[in-house]
């Protein structure tokens, strides 16, 4: 999945669980967490073995459900010593997602599900094509826009289609957070 794609799905699921069970939209505290949690796994992973070369593939330590629990704990307890304990649960559920939505994105694309992508240190998927960060970005773009050029509408296409129109809806629904305190604090700014 791109970047955008997952910062939306983790968003999605956050405000659906603040909306449905904190009974409130989420903060703009929350959605930089969610912002910033939801690319936590491949800000890791990539780096880790496209830059580096320290892991062989892109889904390792970051991506790993086994590792996942110690890093939400981390976070719990960070967030416990500030007293902000739904920045633990935004930064959970949108650290989750990652995994979650890089899975589902194999399915809608009819592909084959490598659960070793999941299992690091137990298990590593095989290394992937040579080449340093740049030459994965460029290599995965083109074939994205291959994909819309020559595909049209597939499944996965129309499955991002609506995830960008349902988190913006949900976005705005939400009071657009982020732009909202901005905006505030423009005008304040303006008015002094």
């Amino acid at each position: 999945m791109w970047p955008w794609e997952h910062l939306a799905f983790a968003y999605v699921l956050y405000s659906l669980t603040a909306n449905v069970i904190l009974r409130r939209s989420p903060s703009a505290h929350e959605t930089i967490i969610v912002a910033i949690a939801s690319q936590l796994p491949d800000l890791i992973d990539k780096p880790l073995a496209w830059s580096l070369g320290i892991t062989e593939t892109g889904y390792s330590i970051g991506h790993s459900i086994i590792v996942a629990p110690v890093i939400c704990l981390v976070a719990y307890a960070v967030a416990d010593r500030w007293d902000a304990r739904s920045l633990a649960g935004a930064f959970s559920i949108a650290y989750l997602s990652h995994p979650a939505a890089d899975v589902l994105s194999r399915i809608l694309r009819g592909e084959v599900i490598d659960f070793r992508m999941l299992l690091w240190p137990i298990a590593s998927p095989p290394a992937g094509a040579d080449g340093g960060f740049t030459d994965h970005v460029v290599r995965y773009l083109l074939g994205y826009v291959y994909l819309l050029m020559m595909e049209g509408l597939t499944v996965q296409v129309a499955f991002q289609a609506l995830l960008g129109v349902s988190v913006l809806a949900l976005w705005l629904s939400d009071g657009a957070p982020v732009a909202t305190d901005i905006w505030r604090l423009a005008y304040d700014q303006r008015r002094q």
